[in-house]
């Protein structure tokens, strides 16, 4: 009886804020909030957004608008449904914010960069600018260097798919090994892979990444979350102590080696430079010292690996069971790269695969819903007062599959991407936007394009790939979670005899 009359106090008390906070809200500006549907005291419209959220809220777009509201526990949510809305919304600053949610701030107390995560603040804006600089360094001056990577990491992956002679089996594993080798090469000029025992906890990031941070978990959800979930909380900060292991091990050892920019081998080493290069001055202004610069490598790492490995996996997916498009993307490779494995100079001039992979990136909307936004200050769009504090979410998965803008969107077509004349139509291809758009558009764009192109332009020159007929590949559905995770199923890989 007690507790129930606890439960009652604080739905009351809900209730209350809530309409508090409308009131408030309604002083502050004459426009009105974006419709939007109710929900239920505390909890919100949390227990009505299912395990996959991103197409919850594209049937609710079509109800209320490509601007639209909900309670999502504590937290006013609005979200963005059409391509114009998202853009004009994140070219401003006022929306550049994160939200203060017991994930995020779990998150950031997690290590001493985690720029991703923070508020658009001048810390941000800087750590935000040496990655992007750090990035830059390396793709701009070293793509022979990256091609040579690929190269030694796909020789890896071919010898390892070689091996299982046409049998069934799951990928998973070998992808990570691929994609790990690129991503330590590229970033910290180190070869990883899955039989390093500190590396082997890293398999599990991306399920655990996706679980943590997914949209109305319990954790941001419930009130007093960080106390209740608690172990949530050090279950995850214990499963990301391996990323924070490997990459300190590997920045430590840059920071003699480089001195100006001809010293650079990778990220790490732009970093390192950088972090003796800034005025002490201006690093004591915005709270910053050199470990925190360095270890934006960190950063680069987490995201970098898992969202390039998921993506791997799903073109790996979506190629097994479109052999039209293998045969086609192989053909061109073929024309063009003749038996010399695909450069990136060669990019411009294979369009199909271009097209392919813009594909498969609209297809997967590996991250449906992006990182959460929050507004610094209460403003205005389309006509619609949003207060400060308010999250912000961008339905990219919706927006990737407007039948408006790609006709059958279920379906994979890289064609929907060129020209009556096969050259690429750079105006459909800026319409989908997989790295966010704005003042918080991914840094390491340029570099995952450069990488998928050519893991899985190697792929395509050594392999045919096919469906196991007794366990049928689904690409219409995926792990739920933040990430849209592609399902694991056994593929078969047939080698090529040149």
């Amino acid at each position: 009886m007690f507790a129930w009359t606890i439960v009652q106090l604080v739905a009351l008390f809900w209730i209350i804020y809530y309409v508090w906070r409308k009131l408030l809200a309604s002083r502050r500006s004459t426009l009105p909030q974006p419709p939007g549907p109710y929900g239920l005291p505390l909890l919100g419209y949390m227990p009505f957004l299912g395990k996959r959220p991103h197409v919850t809220l594209k049937k609710l777009a079509e109800k209320y608008g490509e601007i639209f509201q909900l309670q999502i526990g504590g937290q006013q949510t609005v979200v963005l449904g059409s391509i114009e809305t998202i853009r004009e919304a994140y070219s401003k600053d006022v929306f550049a914010g994160r939200p203060t949610t017991p994930s995020i701030k779990a998150f950031l107390e997690s290590g001493p960069s985690r720029f991703a995560m923070r508020t658009a603040n001048a810390k941000w804006k800087f750590l935000r600018k040496v990655s992007f600089k750090a990035l830059s360094l390396v793709a701009s001056s070293q793509n022979s260097r990256l091609e040579a990577v690929v190269d030694e990491a796909a020789e890896g992956l071919e010898a390892e798919l070689t091996a299982y002679n046409g049998q069934p089996f799951d990928p998973q594993r070998n992808i990570f090994d691929c994609v790990a080798s690129v991503i330590g090469s590229a970033l910290f000029g180190s070869d990883f892979n899955s039989k390093d025992e500190l590396l082997k906890p890293v398999l599990q990031l991306p399920d655990r990444l996706a679980s943590f941070f997914a949209v109305g978990n319990l954790l941001d959800t419930l009130p007093f979350g960080s106390v209740i979930m608690r172990k949530k909380i050090k279950d995850f900060l214990e499963a990301i102590t391996p990323v924070n292991q490997v990459t300190e091990k590997y920045i430590g050892e840059h920071v003699v080696h480089c001195e100006q920019e001809d010293d650079i081998r990778d990220v790490a080493d732009a970093l390192a430079m950088v972090a003796k290069q800034t005025p002490l001055d201006l690093k004591q202004q915005i709270g910053l010292n050199d470990d925190a610069i360095r270890c934006s490598a960190t950063d680069l790492f987490g995201a970098g690996f898992a969202t390039t490995m998921e993506t791997v996996r799903w073109a790996v997916n979506l190629l097994a069971v479109s052999p039209d498009v293998q045969a086609k993307a192989r053909l061109e490779l073929e024309q063009v790269c003749g038996d010399q494995p695909v450069q990136l100079t060669d990019r411009s001039s294979i369009p199909y695969n271009e097209a392919m992979l813009i594909e498969i990136l609209r297809f997967s909307s590996l991250a449906p819903l992006g990182l959460p936004h929050s507004t610094m200050d209460d403003t205005t769009l389309h006509g619609y007062f949003i207060p400060k504090n308010t999250t912000i979410l961008a339905n990219f998965y919706g927006h990737h599959r407007n039948a408006k803008l790609f006709p059958d969107p279920e379906s994979f077509k890289p064609e929907r991407f060129l020209t009556n004349d096969g050259s690429l139509n750079m105006d459909a291809t800026q319409l989908v936007i997989p790295f966010s758009v704005g003042k918080r558009r991914c840094v390491g764009e340029n570099l995952a394009r450069q990488e998928l192109a050519l893991i899985i332009g190697r792929l395509l020159q050594k392999f045919q790939i096919f469906q196991d007929p007794n366990n049928p590949v689904d690409v219409h559905d995926a792990y739920p979670g933040f990430n849209r995770r592609p399902i694991k199923t056994p593929i078969i890989f047939r080698k090529i005899v040149q």
